[in-house]
C-alpha cells in the first residue's frame, strides 16, 4: 500500500458585526497521511459510432450455368521427338516436324480434335523418316570412313 501525504487546508469566514467586511482568515489544518487503495479499473467499453448509411446501391446477381463436358483427351504433339530430329538427325525434316508439333498443340489447345490428330500423325511420321534417314546417313558415313582409309 502506498500512503501519500496529503496536505488539507480550511477556510474559515469570520463575520463582524461591523458594517465593514472582514477579510477571511485560512487556518490551516492538521495533515494527516491519506491512504490510497487501488480502485476498481472498469475496462474499456467499445462503442460504434453512428453512421449514416450512404445511398444504397442495387445488387446485381449474376447466373452461372455449368454444363457436363466431354473428357478431350490431348492428341500427342511430338514437339520433344521433333526438336531431337532437327537437331540431331535431318534439319530440314525435323523443321517441318516442329511446325506440324506446333500445330499440334494450338490444335489441342482450341478443342479441334480431328485437326489435333492429322497434323499429330504428319509429326510423326516426318519424326521417323527423318531419325531413320539421319541413322542411315550416320551408318555410311562411319562405313565409308573405316573403308576408304584400309
Amino acid at each position: 500500500m502506498n500512503i501519500i501525504p496529503a496536505p488539507r487546508v480550511t477556510v474559515t469566514e469570520v463575520t463582524a458585526p461591523s458594517p465593514l467586511v472582514q477579510p477571511a482568515v485560512v487556518q490551516p489544518a492538521l495533515v494527516q497521511p491519506a491512504v490510497v487503495q487501488p480502485a476498481l479499473v472498469e475496462p474499456a467499453v467499445f462503442q460504434p459510432a453512428l453512421v449514416q448509411p450512404a445511398a444504397v446501391q442495387p445488387v446485381v446477381q449474376s447466373t452461372v450455368v455449368i454444363s457436363p463436358m466431354q473428357v478431350v483427351t490431348a492428341i500427342p504433339d511430338y514437339l520433344g521427338y521433333s526438336i531431337f530430329t532437327m537437331l540431331c538427325c535431318c534439319l530440314p525434316l525435323g523443321i517441318a516436324a516442329t511446325v506440324f508439333s506446333c500445330h499440334t498443340r494450338d490444335a489441342n489447345l482450341s478443342g479441334q480434335q480431328e485437326l489435333a490428330r492429322s497434323s499429330s500423325r504428319v509429326a510423326f511420321i516426318l519424326n521417323n523418316v527423318a531419325l531413320g534417314l539421319g541413322l542411315a546417313i550416320i551408318t555410311l558415313g562411319i562405313i565409308l570412313m573405316f573403308t576408304i582409309r584400309a
